[in-house]
């Protein structure tokens, strides 16, 4: 007759990093979305969304619309 044991054992995950982590590229030519050449950015706040306007060809912030009925 086989005998059955349950052994409890513990699974440890680490954090595990290859290579170095950056912040920012070097050289790179856009390092912020106001960098890009269709993008417009100006006077941005908490919720801005980017919207594409199709009359001057840029994305631009935009505020959040907030309550209303759709």
């Amino acid at each position: 007759m086989p005998v059955e044991s349950t052994v409890k054992r513990k699974t440890i995950v680490r954090k595990i990093t290859t290579g170095i982590p950056i912040r920012r590229v070097s050289g790179a030519a856009a390092q912020r979305l106001g960098d890009l050449i269709d993008v417009t950015i100006s006077g941005v706040q908490d919720d801005d969304i980017l919207q594409y306007h199709a009359s001057s060809g840029l994305w631009k912030n935009e505020r959040v619309i907030s309550g209303g009925t759709y």
